[in-house]
């Protein structure tokens, strides 16, 4: 028999159209409390179906922030929002949505608490596979104001990322005409600078709430600009000289064979576009964290692919 994951059961349980939710209570007998809601007193608990009619939905929460980022429990990772369990707490690693319609007020179902204060939310605690209905005073999940996760995307903004620093001409030298060039079937080494390809920090903070991000470039890419597919090395590449030779290969990688030459393209000339790939992550106070959507950063530069026996330097 299939087995679902912990995210299916959890999806299967929140849309259920009708949802049994167990939660105890302290008073021995209560009668039908009008919403699906009544008292078992052989079991000494309070049962709950809330029904949902079709179409309906759980009222819209707080939108989830702009960049992808994940919260952890435990140390595993889990998405900050899930469409169908709300919001996840880092605090005790279960998600939280606003029970939709809410129960009719019964104060053992509030927990003692008074009508109108605080309300019922479906939680969905998926690390320990528990589903239930819980009062809370307010939403115990979600990006409050000047959350970690808002910090960090504050602290991630305030980042400029280099842009790759592609080599004035890959061979080092220029066609009489002054075009920069490299040679087909010649592996063509690419690289950046080394300063365009170090890591960068930034934190935020507001009292006692803080986070930090860290952004790592994991890779240099390039686009031969060619019929060619784009390639990547890990690190900034190495700059070729004449005394590698023609024939070396990139120690790390780092380097392309053009099949034929630019002769047919605007000015005889390609435009190869290089990349570095930027990966964020960030930690933030209360044992919070989570990672960002990869950035890469471009530059383009144009030079020629010459035929070996056409190749005169100046």
């Amino acid at each position: 028999m299939y087995r679902l994951g912990w995210r299916g059961r959890a999806v299967l349980a929140a849309l259920a159209t009708v949802v049994s939710v167990v939660m105890s209570a302290t008073a021995a007998t209560a009668a039908p409390s009008g919403d699906g809601c009544h008292f078992a007193p052989t079991r000494q608990q309070w049962v709950c179906q809330a029904v949902r009619p079709p179409g309906s939905g759980s009222k819209p929460g707080p939108k989830p922030p702009t960049s992808p980022v994940t919260c952890s429990w435990q140390g595993r990772v889990y998405p900050c929002n899930d469409p169908a369990l709300g919001w996840f707490d880092n605090q005790d690693g279960c998600y939280y949505r606003l029970a939709s319609p809410q129960p009719v007020f019964d104060p053992n179902l509030w927990q003692g608490h008074q009508n109108g204060q605080g309300a019922i939310y479906a939680e969905s605690c998926v690390a320990i596979n528990r589903f239930a209905f819980v009062w809370q005073q307010s939403s115990p999940a979600g990006p409050p104001r000047n959350s970690p996760v808002q910090l960090a995307q504050q602290a991630f903004a305030t980042l400029t990322l280099p842009k790759p620093v592609p080599p004035s001409s890959p061979s080092g030298a220029t066609l009489p005409d002054g075009r920069a060039y490299t040679v087909v079937q010649v592996p063509t080494w690419y690289w950046t600078t080394p300063a365009s390809y170090q890591p960068k920090t930034a934190r935020a903070a507001a009292g006692p709430v803080w986070a930090q991000v860290r952004v790592t470039p994991v890779a240099l890419t390039f686009a031969p600009g060619d019929t060619g597919s784009t390639v990547s090395c890990a690190g900034p590449g190495d700059v070729w000289t004449s005394q590698a030779g023609p024939w070396a290969h990139a120690p790390g990688g780092c380097d392309y064979e053009y099949p034929q030459s630019s002769y047919g393209y605007p000015g005889g000339q390609l435009t190869a576009t290089y990349g570095i790939v930027w990966r964020a992550s960030w930690t933030g106070s209360g044992g919070t964290g989570g990672a960002f959507a990869d950035v890469t950063t471009t530059a383009t530069t144009r030079f020629a692919v010459a035929e070996a026996q056409a190749v005169i330097v100046k």
